[in-house]
């Protein structure tokens, strides 16, 4: 389930490269009309994903400079979470979201058709940026501790069918495990991006691939987001057909 919320701004402005922690601050503060706050009060996997589109004038110089209308991309498999985000945006919506100097207004709020995926292999392509981390590297490696599926392929496949169980069990609360490998599809290279996150960087990648797993792991993918970071505004997937 998805929903896009659109603002708008007066004129057209420029952002720091380390956006994604204002649209964090923008969720805190729906989620704390929802009286959710404890989502991000507690350090464990999220819920949702969501990405960020800046616009059809989006520019990257030294700044990102960004069109007057933003649209915000929120994902989740858990109904209660859409309820309450979608309620806690409402309530919102009289007030104005600012980031930095600019004050945004909350244009429009609109529920998008559920996709519902039947088949175990589909097409993929990226929102947002997915980031993979391996917990057998040192935070201090950069190039270890983040993973990418052209680094090693076999190795990215087995993080992946780790980390993604693991949020599988943790969020929809059953022990089970499902198959997933991702493949590299011809002519459809993966690159690498390096994006600056909370002062710090953080390295991910962009691209179309093909995701081969059970449907029901295939969809907690797309309704939950790819990798790690999910809450963090990395991970969000677009379904390009099912094979």
């Amino acid at each position: 389930m998805r929903i896009k919320v659109i603002f708008e701004s007066e004129k057209i402005f420029s952002l720091n490269k380390d956006y994604r922690r204002y649209f964090i601050s923008f969720l805190k503060k729906v989620f704390e009309e929802a009286n959710l706050k404890e989502i991000y009060q507690r350090k464990e996997y999220k819920p949702f994903t969501f990405s960020v589109w800046l616009g059809k004038n989006f520019k990257i110089d030294e700044e990102l400079n960004v069109s007057k209308e933003i649209s915000f991309l929120f994902s989740s498999g858990d109904p209660v979470i859409i309820t309450n985000f979608y309620n806690g945006v409402i309530k919102l919506k009289k007030e104005n979201f600012k980031i930095i100097r600019e004050k945004l207004r909350i244009k429009d709020i609109n529920l998008l058709s559920y996709k519902k995926i039947n088949r175990d292999r589909a097409i993929f392509k990226t929102i947002g940026v997915c980031v993979l981390n391996n917990p057998e590297a040192s935070k201090n490696d950069f190039k270890r501790w983040y993973i990418i599926p052209t680094d090693d392929i076999e190795k990215f496949n087995e993080i992946l069918f780790k980390r993604t169980n693991e949020r599988y069990q943790f969020l929809i609360k059953k022990s089970d495990t499902h198959r997933i490998r991702f493949n590299l599809i011809e002519d459809y290279p993966i690159k690498e991006i390096i994006v600056k996150h909370y002062k710090g960087y953080v390295r991910g990648f962009k691209g179309i691939f093909e995701l081969k797993g059970s449907p029901e792991i295939l969809q907690f993918i797309y309704d939950y987001g790819f990798g790690v970071r999910t809450g963090q505004g990395f991970g969000l997937l677009e379904i390009v057909k099912e094979l």
